[in-house]
């Protein structure tokens, strides 16, 4: 089914992924970079902090960079343990879907999407990702709604180009039916 379209790609972790009809979108999970530390830290000698780096982030980054190796049974077994760290990690489940939807497991891909969403209700890219899953199962009104879904999003958030990408994309599907 997804053999007419383009692959499902995972989300970097300052990367992007491509989409059905080739939009490009940004996705940007919490590292370990982006937790400020409160003034009061800086009086602890550096000697004295011990850094443990064993959290979903570490897996789920590891997961990322299997992928891009093109190994997709590590980098599913990768974001299935991120999962299991952290089961309210939205990324995980929208990138294992990725991986499934991309080995023509469309209906165990499905739930990994609607997880994510559930987590994370206005990421618009998790929305579109669940739209194209939707498309390859034929879901055709389905599919539609989550991808104005995500276009609604993004217009919401200010992101008139990917709102405008969006737009084409549902003209296509429309075309498709």
């Amino acid at each position: 089914m997804l053999n007419h379209c383009k692959k499902i790609e995972v989300l970097a972790a300052a990367g992007v992924f491509t989409g059905l009809f080739a939009s490009v979108f940004a996705v940007m999970p919490v590292s370990a970079a982006s937790i400020g530390l409160s003034g009061r830290s800086t009086a602890l000698p550096a000697k004295d902090i011990l850094v443990q780096n064993s959290g979903a982030n570490d897996v789920f980054q590891e997961g990322v960079r299997l992928a891009m190796q093109k190994n997709m049974a590590g980098a599913e077994a990768a974001f299935r343990r991120a999962i299991q760290i952290d089961p309210n990690f939205a990324e995980a489940y929208a990138n294992l879907g990725s991986i499934l939807a991309n080995q023509n497991k469309l209906a165990e891909a499905l739930p990994n999407f609607q997880r994510a969403i559930s987590i994370k209700p206005n990421a618009p890219e998790f929305h579109y990702m669940l739209g194209q899953v939707l498309f390859a199962q034929n879901k055709m009104s389905d599919a539609v709604e989550a991808v104005k879904k995500a276009r609604d999003l993004y217009r919401n958030q200010g992101k008139t180009q990917e709102a405008n990408t969006l737009e084409q994309v549902l003209k296509d599907m429309t075309n498709r039916r």
